[in-house]
């Protein structure tokens, strides 16, 4: 069965609209395009003769599902065809009514040119409590006279992923009128001109019309084998007919050793937060693998199957996350109409906002008299198999996307490595020149960047196509993987969103975007950066410090840039009255040292050099205000934000599985866009690292609890290691030194400085006021120095602040050569910044009374002061934990949890693969006939040539052993039936195919996994697996002792009843033949019983048309079967006295038709081709 997904949702339509899209869905994350087109219709009836798209709403019926949805669209689909509606490409669906049975529909078609000609089908949707998203349409045709091609797309409905029924029957339409359905997806057409450039053309009938869904088992083990030899964990996860995603995975904790860890929590603290692996899901290989061909381009298979891939970052408790959270993972689009439970929620929350707006009204009641409304907590499962997105996920999708697949044609096409084919990608994208051209021109370059990436090659990852031959295949997982672990490795060297090399003298400790105005456009307005959502839920403090730091530079009229320009922000002219003159810094809030770009700004003219003209809502361009204007619009902005309390409650409402998640600007429709934006450059502007301290074992000692202390880093990656560096250098050179490696001391600032200085570092490239002790950064011995004086309280603060920050300090630690320091009495004057790394930020908040403060842990290691210079606080000595011992410890929790988790079933599958002969699969058999690859089905020959080789275990993990006196199979007199077995079946159509397999996969595991074949009564023999896969082979043993037909085995020595089970063309809408090989049975008609006919063949009612349905499985059937032979009622079943006299093939046919005709079930069509 294949099971896809369709999520409903778009906003209702206008009545001049008519909304038409593929899914009935509305994508979330990283695009943010809707999935379909809007087309303005005149007002009355539609013609008839476009017929490109149905017009119908198909948002109405969006708030039902399962069964109910199901029906709604029926009748909706019925009424349609009802009033002509219902046509496409000059094909009319002429009559559509349900069926016999539940989920069934009767469809007959007419192609309007020739209306003598019509096409009847019969359409069964298998469960309609799944419809529409995890369904499957079953499809077949009366018509005996179907030419081929409509034989086939009558086959493929059952393969293609589930869909409405108006989606359904308009995608065969289309394809019957030889059309190609056409995906109204902005974000692929986007790409279109992309996928030219790599040579990836498509022709639209092969696409359509031609399409195959094949993988080889042994290429996957392989290529699954080298990616284990590389360190990583491969994985395969099916989704249901040929639709399946592959996996690759690392531990976080390895990725430490190549990237320092104090970065990985920098980027995301969930990277080290639990044991987890960062994962790898690459999707849309439309059943086929591999798809590449060893230039990196698509095979010309895998374009006509379509295949398009995509690629999924994230994280996972497992090695692979479970089935339905890759599925979920790989949706691109999720339901964002409201629903009963939203509108119940909406009705509490304004009962809450009713209840709590005593507390905003300015009114003296009793405490007691306001209405508490509590919150429900619900707690949150622990799913291991969950896939998480992280902060960068995002940006790292998008490389994969669109850039990943044509840098590696560029590496296999010129023999590069993997710095030079990217650039000379980049050069390719930025003049559209030929590739051959551009290598050409930019060959000393393409070199230069090779030899740059050769020092670094002890911090990157193993490279697949190092040394790859020109004709060898390429290992697409191991070669995406490492690719993305190389680029997150070197990610704060590139721009975050085009992905090119930046060329700027800083490196950030967290990923930046470049100059351009289009990527610092789509960074924040289109959150490619860092997710805010994430850091509102996780980091709460953070975003309110920032929020809070933001607002009062700009609202005391110090913020500088950068500034949000470039983001196409539209916003209220801002009241001239709010205009401030920036500050003049005289006496002790001129701390020396200070970068404060904004002293050297131009005097504030009253007015903006040119008054920008609003529009008819008032609003006008920000870029357009000069810059006294834009720091009152950021404050402005900013003060119509809801509190960053609220705003975490809201994202994380929880929402059911299908479902977007909350979005910001649902939270209160008032806000602004431009407010919402401007929160998010807030954010995604601060390049350091900022977190708040709960822990005892990392505070600092002495001080005064209204301080709050956050861990602060900023700089690059490699900071820390070139701070570590230059202290083993001191240690070296100095005796003082080896003894005290380091120093501590304070750098204080007004607060509204600190929006910069977070982003800069303590650096000194613009001088304030002169520098009396020298140039560098400046730091005192004594924290009050700092805090008292420099730090200076701040009357102006964001009244939304939970923290309401009014003074901060830098703490940092500086390598102990104080007399190489320009200065260092009576403050630290540093020239070289690497001398220097920030530990701590130090934030002065109001006093608390209900806060407890985190007690602090004095059996961690602390920092050996310098006594020559003492860190002292009011004169009173404070203390420093050691600060690398926190994150030392925390790897080593991280590197405590991990487990190896042993490969599941599927996977065990894959590695255990044994090689196979290789059957030619063709689409295009004139006589209908079609034959699959092995591979594919699980079919082994065996050395003598005759496929009859033991089956691949389904898994070497442990198992519990089965009983000592467990039934034991007996090769033997199985084989001495073989010669029995009737032809195998010719006629098989590629849904039967899937079906069968999965029910052949399910059988084989159900059996391997049973703690006792006696108990479970049937055994399918894997080394008779034949070479058809609708012809099965299975035994039944294992009777109650006291039934007549168990004593009657015993007495004839028989070890079991061995069935040939046959399965139709159109299985699993018509039932399998179960027929008897041997013993003999006593026919019913000389006392016997148990269903089996004279014939030796089973005649139950559900294996007849009438009682048939396509849900049973075939493990279940034949314990139906058992349970009718151990029926004593009306008699019971015996063995024949000639019981080893063998049946013919006619006998089991005709006992079966007689059966039938007795009891008036109606046979399956096509039986007797079935049974010949």
């Amino acid at each position: 069965m294949v099971f896809g997904r369709n999520k409903a949702k778009a906003p209702p339509p206008r009545s001049d609209v008519i909304v038409i899209h593929d899914s009935d869905s509305e994508p979330e994350g990283r695009g943010g395009k809707l999935s379909s087109k809007r087309q303005k219709v005149a007002s009355g009836k539609a013609p008839p003769t476009t017929g490109a798209k149905v017009h119908i709403d198909r948002t109405k019926n969006a708030h039902l599902k399962g069964r109910k949805r199901f029906n709604a669209d029926f009748e909706d689909t019925k009424q349609l065809v009802k009033n002509g509606g219902f046509l496409v490409h000059g094909w009319r669906i002429q009559k559509f009514r349900p069926g016999d049975d539940e989920g069934s529909m009767e469809v007959v078609i007419e192609d309007s040119h020739t209306p003598d000609g019509s096409i009847s089908l019969t359409m069964l949707v298998d469960d309609t409590s799944e419809y529409p998203k995890n369904h499957t349409v079953f499809c077949y045709s009366s018509d005996s006279e179907l030419d081929a091609r409509t034989a086939e797309l009558v086959n493929e409905i059952a393969t293609s992923p589930a869909r409405p029924i108006v989606d359904t029957l308009e995608r065969f339409l289309t394809s019957l009128a030889g059309k190609k359905y056409q995906e109204v997806d902005m974000e692929d057409e986007d790409d279109s001109g992309d996928e030219e450039y790599v040579g990836m053309d498509y022709d639209d009938d092969d696409t359509a019309m031609s399409k195959v869904a094949t993988y080889s088992r042994s290429r996957l083990q392989r290529d699954f084998i080298e990616a284990v030899g590389a360190g990583y964990r491969p994985g395969f996860i099916p989704f249901g007919g040929d639709d399946f995603c592959l996996t690759i995975s690392l531990p976080v904790i390895t990725l430490s050793e190549s990237i320092p860890a104090r970065a990985l929590m920098a980027w995301d603290r969930r990277l080290l937060s639990r044991s987890q692996h960062l994962t790898l899901l690459i999707s849309g290989h439309s059943g086929m693998y591999p798809s590449l061909s060893s230039d990196g381009a698509y095979s010309s298979t895998a374009r006509r199957a379509g295949v398009q891939l995509k690629f999924q970052v994230g994280l996972c408790g497992q090695y692979k996350p479970s089935t339905v959270n890759a599925r979920e993972a790989v949706r691109r689009y999720g339901l964002v109409l409201q629903d009963a439970e939203d509108e119940v929620r909406i009705q509490k929350e304004k009962e809450l906002a009713a209840a709590m707006s005593f507390y905003d009204a300015d009114v003296d009641m009793d405490e007691e008299a306001v209405p508490i409304v509590p919150e429900v907590v619900v707690e949150e499962e622990e799913d291991e198999g969950r896939f998480d997105k992280f902060s960068l996920s995002s940006s790292l999708e998008s490389l994969l996307d669109q850039s990943f697949l044509k840098v590696v044609r560029l590496r296999r096409q010129f023999d590069l490595g993997w710095a030079g084919a990217e650039l000379l990608f980049a050069e390719i994208e930025k003049s559209q020149m030929t590739a051959e051209d551009v290598y050409r021109f930019k060959t000393k370059e393409i070199n230069a960047a090779e030899k740059e990436e050769q020092k670094l090659n002890r911090r990157l990852p193993h490279d697949p196509l190092h040394d790859l031959g020109k004709s060898e295949d390429i290992n697409l997982p191991l070669t995406a993987f490492s690719y993305l672990i190389r680029r997150l490795t070197l990610c704060t060297r590139y721009c975050i969103v085009c992905h090119n090399k930046l060329t700027t003298d800083f490196e950030a400790l967290k990923p930046y975007v470049c100059d351009s105005k289009l990527c610092s456009y789509q960074y924040y307005s289109l959150n490619r950066g860092p997710s805010l959502e994430y850091e509102i839920i996780h980091n709460p403090q953070t975003v309110d410090l920032l929020v809070s730091l933001t607002y009062s530079g700009a609202a005391e009229g110090v913020l500088d840039e950068p500034l949000p320009i470039g983001m196409g922000l539209r916003v209220p002219i801002p009241d001239k009255t709010t205009i401030v003159q920036p500050p003049t810094l005289r006496g002790p809030a001129a701390y020396p040292g200070v970068f404060l770009a904004s002293v050297t700004a131009p005097p504030s003219p009253s007015t903006p050099r040119r008054e920008p003209v609003p529009d008819n809502r008032g609003l006008c361009d920000f870029d357009d205000l000069d810059i006294f204007y834009m720091r009152a619009s950021i404050a402005a902005m900013i003060n119509t934000l809801p509190t960053v309390e609220d705003m975490k409650k809201h994202l994380e409402r929880k929402v059911k599985p299908g479902k977007s998640k909350p979005k910001l600007r649902e939270l209160d429709p008032t806000v602004l866009p431009a407010a919402w934006q401007i929160l998010r450059w807030c954010v995604a502007s601060c390049t350091a690292y900022l977190e708040p301290i709960t822990s005892g074992a990392e505070l600092v000692t002495n001080l005064d609890p209204s301080w709050r202390q956050f861990r602060f880093s900023v700089g690059a990656p490699d900071a820390e290691a070139k701070f570590q560096a230059a202290v083993a250098q001191s240690q070296a050179s100095s005796v003082n030194a080896a003894k005290y490696p380091s120093l501590f001391a304070f750098h204080g600032s007004s607060l509204r400085n600190w929006h910069s200085i977070i982003r800069h570092g303590l650096w000194y490239k613009e001088v304030a006021n002169g520098r009396a002790y020298g140039h560098g950064v400046y730091l005192a011995k004594d924290g009050q120095i700092s805090m008292g004086h420099y730090a200076g309280g701040n009357s102006t603060m964001w009244r939304k602040s939970k923290i309401c920050p009014n003074a901060c300090v830098a703490l940092a630690e500086v390598v102990n050569l104080p007399e190489k320091f320009v200065s260092s009495n009576p403050y630290f004057v540093i020239a070289d910044t690497t001398w220097i790394v920030c530990r701590y930020l130090l934030v002065k908040c109001p006093a608390d009374a209900t806060a407890t403060a985190p007690v602090v842990d004095k059996t961690i290691p602390f920092v050996k002061l310098d006594p020559k210079h003492p860190l002292t606080l009011s004169n009173s000595k404070i203390s420093i934990p050691e600060p690398g011992y926190t994150i030392k410890s925390l790897l080593q929790d991280r590197q405590r949890d991990l487990v190896v988790q042993e490969p599941d079933d599927e996977d065990q599958r894959i590695f255990n693969h044994v090689e196979r002969e290789t059957i030619i699969v063709d689409d295009d058999d004139d006589d209908g006939h079609e034959f699959y690859d092995d591979d594919e089905v699980m079919i082994i020959p065996d050395p003598k040539g005759k496929g009859k080789a033991p089956a691949p275990a389904a898994s070497s993990s442990k198992k519990k052993a089965k009983p000592a006196d467990d039934w034991k199979h007996d090769p033997k007199w199985v084989s001495f039936v073989l010669d029995k077995l009737m032809p195998p079946p010719t006629d098989s159509a590629r849904s039967a195919t899937m079906a069968v397999q999965r029910e052949l996969r399910s059988m084989l595991k159900e059996q391997e996994a049973a703690n006792s074949l006696r108990e479970l009564g049937w055994y399918m023999p894997p080394e008779f697996i034949g070479d058809n896969l609708f012809q099965w082979i299975v035994e039944m043993h294992s009777f109650d002792p006291s039934l007549p037909i168990a004593k009657d085995l015993k007495t004839a020595g028989v070890n079991s009843i061995i069935f040939e089970i046959r399965f139709p063309p159109s299985f699993p809408l018509a039932p399998p033949f179960f027929r008897i090989l041997t013993p003999r049975f006593l026919p019913f008609i000389h006392g016997g019983g148990g269903h089996v006919t004279g014939g030796g063949s089973i005649c139950m009612d559900l294996l007849t048309s009438d009682g048939w349905l396509p849900s049973y499985s075939i493990p279940a059937v034949i314990m139906q079967i058992k349970l009718a032979i151990s029926n004593l009622d009306p008699r019971p079943a015996r063995l024949a006295k000639d019981w080893q006299r063998e049946y013919q093939v006619y006998e089991a046919l005709e006992g079966y038709k007689r059966a039938a005709a007795a009891h008036g079930w109606q046979i399956p069509v096509g039986i007797e081709k079935l049974v010949r």
